[in-house]
């Protein structure tokens, strides 16, 4: 194989299920999102599965990150997100989109949505349609969920397929990570923590970033960063909003991923 697997399948099963975690921070919560963190079984899988991959920064985190959902509700954590991110409209001091982080030319947000989307097909996955929660290919919760798949589907293919399939997959994480959300974690994470009034959301983001770096130099992935967001307003994206930016069932028409 071209990309050597050094992690055992145990190992990546944990980092898939923190993927999906932080994925799951870092969405509009409502009372079933609660319940999950709320949840004290799950949480202490989540913290075991942390324990596999991080260090002392990572368990901190988390502490805190769990410590800010005391005594939270449904409309607390909700207004704490919209406060952050925006809700009607996109906050332009801190959006959730990769759109908004990689520059505002045309070219750049056509070439990098297309890609996006690219990945998603590649793997037979496709994202619905919700404008309700503003969930598009870029948004950040739905690239975690995308190396939560890819990272599942690596542990999968380790133990039920061949060479080329867990080349596939560990390519394409290598990639997606170097060609989009290891560019530009470290300056979203820096947005949330300088706006969000919410210690979850701070955290979510804290974590994400040091989970995401932690795995980059696993695979020794080596991306062109973005230090620091620098209040980009896409233009094309704003003609798009709703439109062909949006996942939708007709964009993505490959097989779905139960």
């Amino acid at each position: 194989m071209e990309n050597k697997i050094s992690e055992n399948v145990e190992d990546l099963l944990a980092a898939s299920q923190v993927y999906q975690f932080l994925s799951t921070c870092l969405l509009e919560p409502n009372k079933e999102t609660l319940d999950l963190l709320n949840n004290k079984e799950y949480m202490e899988e989540v913290k075991s599965c942390l324990g596999r991959h991080g260090n002392g920064e990572l368990s901190e985190t988390f502490k805190e990150l769990h410590e800010g959902l005391k005594n939270a509700d449904v409309e607390t954590l909700t207004q704490g997100y919209r406060d952050t991110f925006g809700g009607a409209t996109v906050a332009m001091d801190c959006p959730p989109y990769e759109m908004y982080f990689s520059g505002s030319h045309i070219w750049q947000q056509t070439q990098d949505l297309s890609d996006i989307s690219g990945f998603y097909k590649a793997y037979g996955i496709e994202i619905e349609d919700d404008k309700a929660s503003g969930r598009r290919w870029d948004h950040i919760a739905v690239e975690l969920e995308f190396l939560h798949f890819l990272t599942y589907k690596l542990a999968y293919a380790i133990e039920n397929h061949g060479d080329e399939k867990q080349e596939s997959c560990l390519s394409g994480k290598k990639k997606f990570l170097n060609a989009h959300i290891g560019r530009w974690i470290h300056a979203f994470s820096k947005s949330v923590f300088k706006k969000s009034p919410e210690a979850f959301y701070r955290q979510a983001a804290k974590l994400a970033n040091s989970f995401v770096h932690i795995e980059m130099k696993k695979l020794n992935v080596d991306a062109e960063e973005i230090d620091e967001y620098q209040g980009n307003e896409p233009d094309y994206m704003q003609r798009l909003e709703g439109k062909s930016a949006m996942a939708c069932d007709s964009c993505m028409d490959e097989e779905k991923y139960d």
